[in-house]
């Protein structure tokens, strides 16, 4: 067709049919191909037919297209839609967000809990970035991640809150990059004061192995079933060893890096190799199941825990399974296990993954996960603590011990080959 036949067909529907543009189209080659042996009459009356019919075929597809190109993704899991990002004012971040944009996703491997794909779409609702986020034990991931790399697969950029599994086995394979490549200064991320002990310390606590460590828990920690037991029947992690709680103690299997391992590493080093072998002569039953674990800890079956999974057990005090729990620790808790992300070798989007880390260290970033996750404190000064008030605050912490250090190191390895000595998997 012409551009003049064009015209009248874009004309808008409200208007007469402007009979000039019948005529031009009863003319046309796309009419005349079908219609040229009909009568002249016929032809024109069958023409100004076909032309309406035509006119409302492009209405309609035109309405559609309009309509497509405003509509958002239905499904959760799709990418988000591009969005404007408002100038931060500082010319790097801007730029590397724009350099993020396009790579459009960034994939993440961390803890199981559901709560931390909340903290990643905090991050997809400020950037328009999808997170692919893989949630699986670090002793589970690790093997995994080094597997592939074997392979030249290089399908992961951050993982995160897998400080041991990072500095033991993927740090010496080389198998991460050194996260200082990562950050940017112009952020504020680096200065000093806005870490409590410092920014370089954020390095040390994980032995300078390229993570760097933004969050801690207060270690050791004993938990009690205050239902079943008086508030106060335990005082401090010595009470463990009165014979009258023989039988009573549950522990996560230790033998394995996993939740039962740091609490017991954190007992080592805060009471003493002694403690940890009287502490097994006290009969604890010794499981590997986290939610078998914390439904016997929470239904009193055994009513003192060690290296309980939190965010299991919030769940069974949030649907009533037990309302009150306690925790028996130090006056100040010395021993800290620290909270790392780090930034895995050859990551496939390289600047998502770099303006995650540094959203993720950012005030807004650590606000969203203390505030999300609950069971951790930032080191960041400029954060909100965490609104459990089961989990300590900075006034009653003095940090002198880290659970990633080379003293935790040995510790660690006695309390693992202790655990594989001591613990029996259940027969299928």
């Amino acid at each position: 067709m012409t551009y003049f036949e064009m015209v009248c067909i874009m004309e808008k529907s409200s208007k007469p049919i402007n009979n000039k543009c019948v005529d031009e189209f009863s003319r046309s080659p796309v009419f005349l191909k079908k219609e040229t042996l009909q009568p002249k009459g016929r032809r024109k009356m069958l023409a100004k037919r076909s032309f309406i019919v035509l006119c409302c075929a492009v209405m309609a597809t035109l309405t559609a297209c309009g309509s497509a190109s405003t509509s958002t993704p239905a499904s959760t899991g799709s990418a988000p839609a591009q969005q404007q990002v408002a100038s931060t004012g500082n010319k790097e971040m801007d730029e590397l967000i724009e350099l993020a944009k396009k790579e459009g996703e960034v994939t993440i491997i961390g803890q199981a809990q559901s709560n931390r794909e909340e903290v990643a779409k905090e991050f997809e609702k400020t950037y328009g970035i999808k997170v692919k986020y893989t949630g699986m034990r670090p002793s589970e991931a690790t093997p995994k991640i080094l597997a592939e790399q074997q392979q030249g697969k290089y399908l992961t950029d951050v993982m995160m809150e897998a400080t041991q599994q990072l500095a033991i086995q993927l740090y010496p394979n080389g198998a991460t990059e050194d996260i200082r490549n990562y950050l940017l200064a112009s952020t504020g991320v680096t200065k000093d004061d806005t870490w409590y002990n410092g920014y370089e310390t954020g390095y040390q606590m994980a032995e300078n192995t390229g993570q760097y460590v933004f969050g801690v828990m207060d270690y050791p920690r004993v938990y009690v079933n205050n239902d079943v037991l008086e508030p106060g029947a335990l005082k401090t992690p010595q009470d463990l060893l009165d014979p009258k709680w023989k039988g009573k103690i549950i522990i996560h299997n230790f033998g394995r890096l996993a939740q039962g391992n740091t609490a017991m590493t954190a007992l080592y080093l805060s009471e003493g190799k002694d403690f940890i072998d009287k502490l097994i002569q006290q009969e604890p039953v010794i499981v590997d199941d986290v939610r078998q674990m914390v439904e016997w800890f929470a239904t009193g079956k055994y009513p003192i825990g060690v290296g309980l999974d939190t965010t299991t057990l919030n769940t069974f005090v949030q649907q009533g399974v037990i309302q009150k729990v306690g925790k028996v620790q130090p006056e100040v808790s010395t021993v800290l296990h620290p909270l790392a992300i780090g930034v895995l070798k050859n990551p496939p989007h390289p600047n998502a993954a770099k303006l995650f880390v540094n959203w993720f260290l950012s005030k807004e970033g650590q606000s969203a996960f203390v505030q999300i996750t609950t069971q951790y404190q930032s080191r960041r000064k400029d954060v909100e603590e965490s609104p459990d008030p089961l989990i300590r605050r900075w006034a009653t912490i003095d940090y002198k011990k880290s659970l990633q250090s080379k003293e935790a190191d040995e510790a660690m390895k006695y309390v693992t080959e202790l655990g594989k000595k001591v613990y029996t998997a259940p027969k299928k």
